[in-house]
Formats: structure tokens, C-alpha cells, sequence
């Protein structure tokens, strides 16, 4: 089971003591039973219940809801120990994944599994404490059943374990039901995205915007039926768990006394220990759907990391160190390097390459070439954010290859067309007043601040944006800089001051810069220009 996988994991001294703390409880409840059993005959014979009796009594109460406060509190601690162990775990494997692994699973995926599933596991996993606790108070009552009449205890245990084994199955039937749900609420994340991401384009095209509104439709249709289906399921088992209690009940009001002759109280106690004994079977039947959602939702934690674990670096990744040994490089060379793009059939939908091409420090280069030519994919390729499927790349004669790559890595900055602006500098420490020299320059002064390592807002136009982008990397302070179309969203004054003074200021720096543009008239603004087409470079001076 995957909770069991789960709760396995942590620290063995804190599993034992949950697990001793957890028997107390049951001990003490089962001990609270004999002792009302007992005080019940002795009130049934006419004898005065002793003083002594009732300090058992209480002392072992008070021993029960010692043991059951510290076995909740330790349970839930350990429980939400082990769910941070393993975010942490699969946010680790995703910061360290390739970008095309993450390209294949999908945003929505990711999100869900990562967000939602951990976060209703993190408030499910601790209701579940209470079943366990009921599953050692009803071994503790079949023992005490047991020491009462080894008969009845055959008696009741196998019903129990009857009624208990024929629950799992269809418990387990459930679970595997619930993995659908998964998907279903993931491809419904995806299609509501395009909502608010493609807000523009829907408002401009009806037509567009019915059918999105179609389709999501149909996506949220699925999820309701499948939805629909497992409460189905989950109806019929809740009432065979309501009828296994009636018939628990019966079995001891109407079975157990054919097995003892005359009066005798014995089958007194053992009707009373029975009926105590509803209650935690009640209490786990009940957990039923959790349990499912449960497996389900870990099940879909430890499929989304054994994909990460197939798609990571084939040796580990080197931390890089404060400064990287390819900040002096000279050159940086893809010696017939390839890349394809594999859907999820395996089939290849696009081939970059066999791509040649040197850059030389302090260089700026102008890739063109119209869409789909494969522009960002040598981008992605030249920085080291797509490991080659053939040919090498190599900085200065040294093959990049997993255990440099995050070193080569260090050496770039860039704004790629799908960039992301974070709220704020993580792990650069800007002077304040640079940072506000930047935005001046960015002309943003009268629309963002910078403070507490922040900028003040993000809300602006997609140009004002990459503007706030190229602050950051110009913090950075890289020795690469990779622009993918830059200047496309920038007004005409902004497109000169990219061309004619950030660039200029870049070579006075000694910086290189690869730029892809469709700016044609600007293209005697660098050294060289280099044009791609389906994947290939058709043409380039000093290529």
C-alpha cells in the first residue's frame, strides 16, 4: 500500500514509539471494557462496587487519554514529517529536471499532483490516525473475547475477518477507480487555463470562445461521470460496512448463546465487549474513502516522481560553485549537435539539427529565421537547457555533458519568449540603488519600485515586463546573454535603445549576446547573423 510506503520512510525509533503509544491505547480502552464488565457483575450479584475498583478505574482511564492525546499528537507530527519529506523530495527532482522532461509532463500534472494531492493528503492522512487506533482497540477486544471463551473469540474474530477481508477488496476496486479522477482534474486544469492565459484572443473570436467553453464542457462531463461513478461505489460499500455491523450484532445476540448451556453471565460480557467492538469497526469502515483517496492521491505522488527518476541526468549534476570554471571561456562550439521533440507516443514531431556553429566571447550574434525554424531550440541547446540527442557541445574544448552542465549553465542569462518574472531576486544580492538606476533607465521609475528585495508589482504591459526581465539579468551579471525576440513587444523608441545603446553597452562590457529577431532593419547592428530553417542553418558568415 502507498501509505504504508508512505509512513515507512521516516526515522525507525519514531515509528516504533508511535506504534507502542497507539497499542496503549487500544490496551486501555480494552481494559476500560473489562473493568465496567466487572463492575457490572458485581452490581448484578448485589455486591457493592469497591473503592478499589474505581481507582482502577480512573487510573486506567487516565491512562487511555494520555496514551490517546500523545498518539494523536505524534501520529499527526509524524504523518505531516513524512508528506514535507516527500514535497520537498519531488520539488528537489523537479528543480533538478531537464526543461524538456517538465515540457512532457505538463503544467497541469505537476500542479496537481504536487499542490492538491499533498495538500488534501496533508488534512486526509491525519483523520486516518483514528482508525488506526480503532484497528488496536478491536485486537485488544478480541483478546479480552478471547480470555472470556476461545469459542466466541472463533466465533467473532471470523466473522470480522470475513467481513473485514471482503471490505478491502472492494475498497481496493474503489481505489483503483479514483486514479481516472486524477487525470480527469488534471486535463480540467489544463483546459481552464487557456481561459485566463488566452483571455485576449477568446474575447476577440466568439467562436473561439465557444468552442474553448465547448470543450471544457465536455472535460468537466468526464470528470462529473467519473465522479458519479465512484460515489456509486462508494454508496454500495458504505451500506455493506452498515449491514456488516447489524450482522456483527446478530451473530453475538443470536449465535453465541447456542454455544454456552444454563445461565451464566459469561455470555454477558462477551455480548457487551461485542457490542464496544461495533464501534471501531464502524469507525474504520468509515475511513473507507479516505483510504481511497488517499492511495489514490500517493499513487500519483510516486508515479510523477518515477517519471522524473526515468527522465533525470544519467550522473549527478556537480553544485556549481561560486564561480564557475567557464566564465573565462573563449569559445563555445555545437559540433553536430541534434534535438528532437517526442510526443507521447514516441514518435519525433521536429528534428533540430545536425546544428554546427561556434560562438566567440564578446560576439553578438542575430539568429532569424521564420516561425518553427528552430531558433529557441538552438537557444535552449547552446545554454544547456536541452541536452543534445547527438553531436557535443563544447565550451573551449571541454565536452559538456552531466556532470559540468549546471556549471555551463552559470555562464548565461537570458529572456526567452515564455519567460517568467518572479516576485522577487531570488538569490541575487542587488544594491538597492542599482536596482533603481535599472528601472530609470528601463523608464519604469513612475510605474515600479524596488524594496525588500521586490519589485513593487508585475501587473504591466508584456514589454514593460521584458523590461523588468532585463533588470534582472543584467543583475546577474552573466558572461552569455540570450534575447529570444526581446525587441518584439517594445515600442519604437525602446526597439532603438535595445539596438543602437544596450547592445553597444553589452560589447563595451565584453559581454556576448545571441539574439533571435525579425527586425531586418536593424540587422547591421551585430557581428554576424546567422539564418535557420526547419531545424538547420542555411546560412551565416563565420558560422
Amino acid at each position: 500500500m502507498n501509505i504504508l510506503r508512505l509512513l515507512q520512510g521516516g526515522p525507525p525509533a519514531s515509528r516504533r514509539f508511535l506504534f507502542a503509544i497507539t497499542s496503549f491505547t487500544g490496551l486501555g480502552n480494552a481494559g476500560l471494557i473489562g473493568l465496567i464488565n466487572q463492575a457490572a457483575e458485581q452490581s448484578l450479584l448485589g455486591a457493592k462496587v469497591g473503592a478499589q475498583l474505581l481507582i482502577v478505574y480512573a487510573l486506567t482511564l487516565a491512562f487511555f487519554l494520555v496514551s490517546n492525546r500523545t498518539s494523536l499528537h505524534q501520529a499527526n507530527r509524524y504523518v505531516q514529517q513524512r508528506l514535507e519529506a516527500t514535497r520537498r523530495r519531488i520539488v528537489t527532482k523537479i528543480r533538478r529536471a531537464d526543461l524538456r522532461t517538465l515540457e512532457r509532463l505538463g503544467q497541469g500534472d505537476i500542479y496537481i499532483t504536487v499542490a492538491q494531492e499533498t495538500d488534501h493528503l496533508s488534512q486526509t492522512l491525519p483523520l486516518l490516525i483514528g482508525a488506526a487506533q480503532s484497528a488496536f482497540v478491536l485486537v485488544f477486544l478480541l483478546l479480552y473475547i478471547a480470555t472470556l471463551s476461545l469459542i466466541s473469540f472463533a466465533v467473532v474474530a471470523g466473522v470480522t475477518a470475513l467481513g473485514l477481508s471482503i471490505f478491502v477488496i472492494r475498497q481496493r476496486a474503489l481505489t483503483a477507480s479514483l486514479a481516472a479522477v486524477h487525470y480527469r482534474e488534471a486535463e480540467m486544469l489544463d483546459s481552464l487555463s487557456h481561459f485566463t492565459l488566452g483571455f485576449q484572443e477568446i474575447r476577440l473570436n466568439a467562436d473561439r470562445n465557444d468552442g474553448l467553453f465547448a470543450h471544457f464542457s465536455e472535460v468537466a462531463d468526464r470528470l462529473k461521470d467519473e465522479v458519479i461513478a465512484i460515489g456509486g461505489r462508494w454508496v454500495a460499500l458504505l451500506q455493506f460496512s452498515n449491514a456488516f455491523i447489524f450482522l456483527l450484532v446478530g451473530v453475538v445476540v443470536f449465535v453465541l448463546p447456542a454455544f454456552f448451556a444454563g445461565y451464566t453471565d459469561t455470555i454477558y460480557k462477551i455480548t457487551a465487549a461485542s457490542v464496544f467492538a461495533i464501534g471501531p469497526v464502524a469507525a474504520i469502515t468509515s475511513v473507507v474513502r479516505l483510504i481511497g483517496r488517499a492511495e489514490a492521491g500517493l499513487g500519483h505522488v510516486y508515479a510523477l516522481e518515477e517519471k522524473l527518476d526515468e527522465n533525470a541526468p544519467g550522473a549527478a549534476e556537480k553544485k556549481p560553485r561560486e564561480r564557475s570554471p567557464f566564465r573565462d571561456f573563449q569559445t563555445i562550439e555545437l559540433a553536430g549537435t541534434t534535438f528532437r521533440y517526442v510526443d507521447g507516443a514516441g514518435l519525433t514531431t521536429f528534428t533540430a539539427g545536425p546544428l554546427d556553429f561556434t560562438l566567440r566571447r564578446g560576439e553578438t550574434v542575430f539568429m532569424t529565421g521564420g516561425n518553427g525554424s528552430g531558433k529557441s531550440t538552438a537557444l535552449k541547446l547552446i545554454c544547456g537547457l536541452y541536452r543534445p540527442d547527438g553531436g557535443r557541445i563544447l565550451c573551449d574544448g571541454t565536452e559538456i555533458d552531466s556532470s559540468n552542465r549546471q556549471q555551463y549553465r552559470e555562464i548565461f542569462s537570458g529572456v526567452f519568449t515564455d519567460f517568467h518574472l518572479f516576485d522577487r531576486l531570488y538569490g541575487i544580492d542587488a544594491d538597492p540603488e542599482d536596482v533603481a538606476r535599472l528601472i530609470a533607465r528601463m523608464e519604469l521609475s513612475d510605474k515600479v519600485d524596488f524594496a525588500k528585495g521586490r519589485f513593487s508589482t508585475s501587473d504591466l504591459s508584456t514589454g514593460q515586463r521584458k523590461r523588468l526581465a532585463m533588470i534582472v539579468a543584467l543583475l546577474e551579471d552573466r558572461e552569455v546573454y540570450l534575447f529570444d525576440e526581446w525587441a518584439a513587444d517594445q515600442d519604437a523608441h525602446f526597439r532603438e535603445v535595445f539596438y543602437g545603446e544596450m547592445l553597444a553597452d553589452f560589447k563595451a562590457r565584453g559581454k556576448t549576446v545571441v539574439a533571435v529577431t525579425h527586425d531586418d532593419h536593424y540587422w547591421d547592428r551585430c557581428d554576424r547573423r546567422v539564418a535557420l530553417d526547419l531545424g538547420m542553418i542555411t546560412s551565416g558568415e563565420g558560422v
